[in-house]
């Protein structure tokens, strides 16, 4: 299952390359599909998907296998998943005019975390995590390549675990409602 999903991975990333050539005229893409790569890093692998819904405001719904990456975090085996959703405003960038979806953006997100991980002392534990965040970033598309850079915080209500990471969003303390996002996404557009 692991490598099926690297594979689809690097198949939505790498594919455009072969599918547009130089001479392609620029054209109005209104989706995306984006994958956070450092997500894989702390145990979790999220896809993103954007729809462009009226001029320079979009939807995007993220969806995460918590277990399915690779553990550098050494939370004891998280096994879950994690979903976000935001709608988004697109402050329009002159340069890149043929591309609603690029530029500054602010957008509320809302994200939950629902797993179960071994406590050092405690055995298996379960978490269940909501956060409501306002995030600010930048949406980057050259013809059909996507980077999106985003930062956050907001509050979260929910149970805690022993590192305040919650697969989507870290928590400051298990004492304190506050809670943080920041990471970067690459993509295509289409």
């Amino acid at each position: 299952m692991r490598n099926l999903l690297k594979y689809i991975i690097l198949g939505l990333l790498f594919a455009p390359l072969f599918a547009f050539s130089q001479s392609e005229q620029p054209k109005m893409r209104k989706n995306e599909i984006k994958v956070a790569l450092l997500s894989l890093a702390s145990g979790t692998s999220k896809i993103t998907y954007e729809r462009l819904v009226r001029d320079y405001q979009s939807i995007e719904l993220t969806f995460g296998v918590i277990g399915l990456g690779f553990d550098k975090l050494k939370d004891s085996d998280p096994r879950g998943a994690t979903w976000r959703a935001a709608y988004k405003f697109i402050f329009p960038n002159r340069h890149n005019a043929n591309n609603q979806l690029c530029g500054f953006y602010v957008k509320p997100e809302l994200c939950y975390s629902t797993y179960r991980y071994t406590h050092p002392t405690l055995g298996r534990l379960k978490v269940d995590r909501t956060a409501l965040m306002g995030v600010l970033g930048y949406d980057w598309v050259k013809r059909w390549f996507v980077f999106d850079l985003y930062g956050g915080m907001g509050f979260a209500a929910g149970n805690s675990n022993n590192s305040n990471y919650h697969h989507g969003f870290i928590g400051w303390n298990d004492h304190t409602p506050f809670a943080f996002t920041a990471g970067f996404r690459v993509g295509v557009a289409f």
